[in-house]
Protein backbone atom coordinates (compact mmCIF):
# COMPACT_ATOMS: atom_id res chain seq x y z
CA UNK A 1 0.00 0.00 0.00
CA UNK A 2 2.80 2.16 1.16
CA UNK A 3 4.47 1.63 -2.60
CA UNK A 4 1.02 2.64 -4.04
CA UNK A 5 0.59 5.44 -2.15
CA UNK A 6 3.99 6.82 -2.90
CA UNK A 7 3.53 6.21 -6.74
CA UNK A 8 0.14 8.06 -7.49
CA UNK A 9 1.84 10.86 -5.20
CA UNK A 10 5.16 11.27 -7.10
CA UNK A 11 2.39 10.64 -10.29
CA UNK A 12 0.61 13.82 -9.10
CA UNK A 13 3.68 15.92 -8.83
CA UNK A 14 4.99 14.89 -12.26
CA UNK A 15 1.32 15.39 -13.96
CA UNK A 16 1.91 18.65 -11.61
CA UNK A 17 4.81 19.94 -13.19
CA UNK A 18 4.16 19.25 -16.75
CA UNK A 19 0.64 20.86 -16.92
CA UNK A 20 0.59 24.19 -18.57
CA UNK A 21 -0.27 27.57 -16.91
CA UNK A 22 -0.47 30.91 -18.37
CA UNK A 23 3.23 31.53 -16.81
CA UNK A 24 4.85 28.45 -18.15
CA UNK A 25 3.46 29.39 -22.04
CA UNK A 26 4.82 33.26 -21.46
CA UNK A 27 8.34 31.64 -20.35
CA UNK A 28 8.14 29.50 -23.43
CA UNK A 29 7.02 32.74 -25.51
CA UNK A 30 10.25 34.59 -24.22
CA UNK A 31 12.48 31.51 -25.48
CA UNK A 32 10.81 30.85 -28.73
CA UNK A 33 11.04 34.70 -30.10
CA UNK A 34 14.37 34.83 -28.60
CA UNK A 35 15.36 31.77 -30.57
CA UNK A 36 13.89 33.28 -33.60
CA UNK A 37 15.92 36.58 -33.30
CA UNK A 38 18.73 34.56 -32.99
CA UNK A 39 17.83 32.34 -36.14
CA UNK A 40 17.37 35.74 -37.76
CA UNK A 41 21.12 36.78 -36.97
CA UNK A 42 22.77 33.36 -37.44
CA UNK A 43 20.75 33.18 -41.06
CA UNK A 44 19.66 36.74 -42.56
CA UNK A 45 18.52 34.69 -45.91
CA UNK A 46 15.72 33.85 -43.57
CA UNK A 47 15.15 36.98 -42.06
CA UNK A 48 12.01 37.90 -44.12
CA UNK A 49 10.50 34.05 -43.93
CA UNK A 50 11.14 34.23 -39.40
CA UNK A 51 9.72 38.29 -39.61
CA UNK A 52 6.26 36.83 -41.07
CA UNK A 53 6.43 34.13 -38.92
CA UNK A 54 6.83 36.26 -35.58
CA UNK A 55 3.77 38.59 -36.58
CA UNK A 56 1.75 35.76 -37.09
CA UNK A 57 2.53 34.21 -33.79
CA UNK A 58 2.64 37.67 -32.22
CA UNK A 59 -0.57 38.48 -33.26
CA UNK A 60 -2.06 35.07 -32.28
CA UNK A 61 -0.54 35.56 -28.82
CA UNK A 62 -2.15 38.65 -28.27
CA UNK A 63 -5.74 37.61 -28.69
CA UNK A 64 -4.63 34.88 -26.05
CA UNK A 65 -3.88 37.15 -23.76
CA UNK A 66 -7.04 39.16 -24.16
CA UNK A 67 -9.18 35.87 -23.42
CA UNK A 68 -10.56 35.36 -20.28
CA UNK A 69 -10.92 31.86 -19.66
CA UNK A 70 -7.79 30.61 -18.44
CA UNK A 71 -8.20 27.00 -20.16
CA UNK A 72 -9.48 28.07 -23.39
CA UNK A 73 -6.56 31.14 -22.44
CA UNK A 74 -4.06 28.34 -22.15
CA UNK A 75 -4.58 26.46 -25.27
CA UNK A 76 -4.23 29.41 -27.57
CA UNK A 77 -1.26 30.58 -26.07
CA UNK A 78 0.16 26.98 -25.97
CA UNK A 79 -1.04 27.39 -30.27
CA UNK A 80 0.73 30.80 -30.16
CA UNK A 81 3.78 29.45 -29.14
CA UNK A 82 3.57 26.71 -32.09
CA UNK A 83 3.63 29.42 -34.67
CA UNK A 84 7.27 29.88 -33.47
CA UNK A 85 8.15 26.25 -33.99
CA UNK A 86 6.97 25.69 -37.39
CA UNK A 87 8.94 23.34 -39.54
CA UNK A 88 11.76 25.42 -40.86
CA UNK A 89 12.52 26.88 -37.46
CA UNK A 90 12.97 23.21 -35.87
CA UNK A 91 14.86 22.51 -39.11
CA UNK A 92 17.27 25.61 -38.59
CA UNK A 93 17.23 24.70 -34.77
CA UNK A 94 18.36 21.38 -35.49
CA UNK A 95 20.48 22.11 -38.27
CA UNK A 96 22.71 24.42 -36.03
CA UNK A 97 23.14 21.72 -33.68
CA UNK A 98 24.03 19.08 -36.48
CA UNK A 99 26.95 21.29 -38.14
CA UNK A 100 28.16 21.69 -34.47
CA UNK A 101 28.34 18.09 -34.50
CA UNK A 102 29.75 17.55 -37.29
CA UNK A 103 33.33 19.27 -35.76
CA UNK A 104 33.10 17.75 -32.37
CA UNK A 105 32.49 14.08 -34.24
CA UNK A 106 35.12 15.06 -36.64
CA UNK A 107 37.65 15.57 -33.57
CA UNK A 108 36.32 12.27 -31.82
CA UNK A 109 37.00 10.15 -35.21
CA UNK A 110 40.46 10.99 -35.67
CA UNK A 111 41.16 10.31 -32.09
CA UNK A 112 40.27 6.96 -32.51
CA UNK A 113 42.24 3.92 -32.54
CA UNK A 114 41.89 2.70 -36.22
CA UNK A 115 43.50 0.42 -38.34
CA UNK A 116 44.54 1.62 -41.92
CA UNK A 117 41.09 0.09 -43.18
CA UNK A 118 39.26 1.84 -41.12
CA UNK A 119 40.88 5.20 -41.16
CA UNK A 120 40.59 4.98 -45.00
CA UNK A 121 36.76 4.63 -44.44
CA UNK A 122 36.99 7.44 -41.43
CA UNK A 123 38.39 9.77 -43.58
CA UNK A 124 36.18 9.52 -46.08
CA UNK A 125 33.21 9.91 -43.96
CA UNK A 126 34.92 12.80 -42.21
CA UNK A 127 35.07 14.47 -45.56
CA UNK A 128 31.39 14.09 -46.41
CA UNK A 129 30.31 15.41 -43.62
CA UNK A 130 32.30 18.21 -43.43
CA UNK A 131 31.48 18.74 -47.29
CA UNK A 132 27.75 18.51 -46.15
CA UNK A 133 27.82 21.18 -43.05
CA UNK A 134 29.68 23.85 -45.93
CA UNK A 135 26.67 23.12 -48.20
CA UNK A 136 24.39 23.62 -45.47
CA UNK A 137 26.06 27.42 -45.23
CA UNK A 138 26.22 27.78 -49.00
CA UNK A 139 22.34 26.75 -49.17
CA UNK A 140 21.08 28.60 -46.74
CA UNK A 141 22.51 31.76 -47.54
CA UNK A 142 20.29 31.84 -50.77
CA UNK A 143 17.67 33.77 -49.88
CA UNK A 144 13.78 32.81 -49.81
CA UNK A 145 10.43 34.61 -49.77
CA UNK A 146 8.01 31.69 -48.73
CA UNK A 147 7.60 29.20 -45.98
CA UNK A 148 7.37 26.96 -48.60
CA UNK A 149 10.47 27.40 -49.91
CA UNK A 150 12.07 27.61 -46.41
CA UNK A 151 10.27 24.07 -45.52
CA UNK A 152 12.05 22.85 -48.84
CA UNK A 153 15.05 23.95 -48.46
CA UNK A 154 15.90 23.72 -44.25
CA UNK A 155 13.93 19.97 -44.87
CA UNK A 156 17.22 19.26 -47.62
CA UNK A 157 19.79 20.41 -45.98
CA UNK A 158 18.79 18.77 -42.51
CA UNK A 159 18.47 15.13 -44.23
CA UNK A 160 21.82 15.19 -45.90
CA UNK A 161 22.95 16.20 -42.36
CA UNK A 162 21.49 13.90 -40.61
CA UNK A 163 22.53 11.34 -42.62
CA UNK A 164 26.16 12.00 -42.71
CA UNK A 165 26.15 12.41 -38.73
CA UNK A 166 24.45 9.28 -38.75
CA UNK A 167 27.57 7.79 -40.26
CA UNK A 168 29.94 9.24 -37.98
CA UNK A 169 27.59 7.84 -34.92
CA UNK A 170 27.70 4.42 -36.10
CA UNK A 171 31.42 4.78 -36.92
CA UNK A 172 32.26 6.28 -33.16
CA UNK A 173 30.53 3.58 -31.58
CA UNK A 174 31.82 0.47 -33.81
CA UNK A 175 34.99 1.80 -33.04
CA UNK A 176 34.13 1.92 -29.25
CA UNK A 177 32.91 -1.29 -29.14
CA UNK A 178 35.89 -2.91 -30.87
CA UNK A 179 38.51 -0.84 -28.31
CA UNK A 180 36.22 -2.50 -25.25
CA UNK A 181 36.25 -6.09 -26.82
CA UNK A 182 39.75 -5.94 -27.37
CA UNK A 183 40.77 -4.17 -23.73
CA UNK A 184 38.52 -7.05 -22.82
CA UNK A 185 40.68 -9.60 -24.06
CA UNK A 186 43.57 -8.11 -22.63
CA UNK A 187 42.17 -8.04 -19.20
CA UNK A 188 41.33 -11.49 -19.54
CA UNK A 189 44.73 -12.47 -20.64
CA UNK A 190 46.20 -10.79 -17.92
CA UNK A 191 43.92 -12.68 -15.02
CA UNK A 192 44.24 -16.13 -16.79
CA UNK A 193 48.39 -15.47 -16.20
CA UNK A 194 47.81 -14.01 -12.92
CA UNK A 195 45.76 -17.41 -11.84
CA UNK A 196 49.23 -19.62 -13.61
CA UNK A 197 51.41 -17.44 -11.71
CA UNK A 198 49.59 -18.24 -8.17
CA UNK A 199 48.99 -21.43 -9.17
CA UNK A 200 52.97 -22.27 -9.91
CA UNK A 201 53.62 -20.48 -6.28
CA UNK A 202 55.33 -23.20 -3.36
CA UNK A 203 52.71 -23.99 -0.79
CA UNK A 204 53.66 -23.05 2.88
CA UNK A 205 53.00 -25.54 5.45
CA UNK A 206 50.74 -23.44 8.18
CA UNK A 207 51.99 -25.90 10.64
CA UNK A 208 56.23 -26.31 10.29
CA UNK A 209 56.36 -23.75 7.71
CA UNK A 210 58.44 -25.90 5.01
CA UNK A 211 58.23 -24.91 1.41
CA UNK A 212 55.95 -27.52 -0.77
CA UNK A 213 55.73 -27.90 -4.82
CA UNK A 214 52.69 -26.48 -6.17
CA UNK A 215 51.44 -29.83 -6.29
CA UNK A 216 51.53 -31.59 -3.09
CA UNK A 217 48.71 -32.27 -1.20
CA UNK A 218 50.58 -33.03 2.26
CA UNK A 219 53.30 -31.13 3.44
CA UNK A 220 56.96 -33.03 2.89
CA UNK A 221 58.24 -31.63 6.39
CA UNK A 222 55.36 -32.79 8.43
CA UNK A 223 52.86 -34.38 6.55
CA UNK A 224 50.03 -32.30 7.45
CA UNK A 225 47.58 -31.08 5.00
CA UNK A 226 48.41 -28.12 3.13
CA UNK A 227 45.53 -25.54 2.08
CA UNK A 228 45.51 -24.55 -1.33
Amino acid sequence: MKKIALFLLVSLVFFASCKKTVESEKKSWDINLREANELKIEYPSFANVINDQVKIADTAMNEALALIDEKIKIQKMTDANGLLNVTFIRNLKEIKTLKYSVRTKSTELRSLKLDISEMMTSNRVIAEAERSANDANSKLQVTVNSRADADSVTGFVLSDLKSNVSLMDRMISNAKEKENLEKKKVEQAAAIEKQKTEAAQPIKCTYCGVLNVPTAVNCKGCGAPLKK
